[in-house]
């Protein structure tokens, strides 16, 4: 009995030096520097970003593609951006197109707008976006 005792405090003993070592080298992995927080990117944030002037802002930076006119494409292209902490836009990408060059033509709006930053804890933060934007032909 005593021995077996023994046994399992040893073996307790090793778990519980195994377990802070792996606590000390999991921390050692974990940035904590100021730089390594900037580079973090979120998806959702106390306060997301807006783009200054709202979507009108956006709409007039689009040119309708002559292509999409002509072949009479209409509908949503999905894009993504990265809000950075000054409010600028970076990696737009789109998510889903309607061809017709749309896609090109709402990348090049959104480069062209501001926004104000998504902020986390009352911070400016960079955020992952995404937003659809509206073709239609008038008239």
């Amino acid at each position: 009995m005593i021995d077996r005792y023994r046994n399992v405090k040893r073996q307790l003993g090793i778990t519980i030096i195994l377990v802070i070592g792996l606590f000390f080298v999991g921390s050692l992995a974990t940035p904590s520097t100021a730089n390594a927080q900037d580079d973090k990117v979120y998806t959702v944030v106390d306060q997301m970003p807006e783009i200054k002037g709202g979507l009108p802002a956006l709409y007039k930076k689009i040119e309708y593609p002559k292509e999409a006119r002509r072949k009479g494409i209409s509908g949503r292209v999905y894009l993504q951006v990265i809000v950075d902490e000054n409010g600028d836009v970076q990696e737009p990408k789109v998510l889903k197109g309607i061809g017709g060059g749309c896609g090109e033509a709402a990348i090049d709006a959104i480069k062209d707008v501001k926004f104000t930053p998504g902020k986390q804890g009352g911070s400016a933060v960079k955020v992952k976006y995404s937003l659809p934007v509206t073709f239609r032909i008038e008239g």
